[in-house]
């Protein structure tokens, strides 16, 4: 796959989108739009199969770019308990060497429960700052979710760099919800304002007062 996906690419060249692009050639699916009421403006699923299997990519040569794995994490339980996936998965691609370190999001993929705000709690600092780089967010999460069937593929390699495939399924464990707090407000600090919530202060406001803001918005 990671041949495929390298084409006359060096390693360093790659982005998740190459990987996008050879799964939804596999499977026979591409990026999917995704509609969530309890996480306004979400970002599309990666890849979704015809089975409404929902797949998340992250690609990572070097640095923290796995912690971003969190955040799929989180929507996929989103959208799963919102029945509008089946099944989820999220996919990790990195070089071998990289899965021996301590660095973000490598030790995600592993038999876990996350509890309402556990993984924002693992994840604070990630959060903080998706919450001003990021126009989604959550309102509410599953109050309960899980990684299980943890497993890899090492024998993958792009030129003369290893790399392993690692991958877990994301189950929902309950149909319940918690509200969303984000980090910000643990500090006393307000979020970059959304449609939804226009002075940062965590308020929900009514649907047609967040239709008549996000039309102001995008002008």
């Amino acid at each position: 796959m990671l041949d495929r996906a390298a084409g006359s690419k060096r390693a360093t060249e790659l982005t998740e989108a190459d990987l996008q692009a050879v799964l939804a050639d596999l499977g026979g699916a591409a990026e999917v739009p995704l509609s969530l009421k309890h996480w306004p403006a979400v970002g599309p699923t990666d890849v979704v199969l015809e089975d409404s299997t929902g797949i998340e990519l992250q690609w990572c040569i070097s640095g923290d770019s796995l912690a971003g794995c969190a955040w799929d994490i989180a929507k996929l339980a989103a959208a799963i308990t919102e029945h509008k996936l089946s099944d989820g998965w999220i996919i990790a691609v990195a070089p071998t060497w990289h899965w021996q370190t301590r660095r973000p999001g490598v030790e995600l993929f592993r038999d876990c429960e996350y509890q309402c705000e556990e993984l924002i709690e693992d994840y604070e600092d990630w959060w903080r700052l998706w919450c001003n780089e990021v126009m989604s967010r959550p309102t509410h999460l599953p109050r309960s979710f899980a990684l299980t069937d943890p497993g890899e593929i090492t024998d993958a390699r792009i030129g003369r760099v290893p790399f392993t495939i690692r991958y877990a399924r994301v189950v929902a464990r309950a149909s319940t919800w918690t509200p969303y707090v984000c980090p910000h407000h643990w500090r006393d600090r307000l979020c970059l304002p959304r449609p939804w919530d226009p002075d940062g202060t965590g308020e929900i406001v009514a649907p047609r007062e967040s239709e008549r803001l996000l039309a102001h918005w995008s002008g």
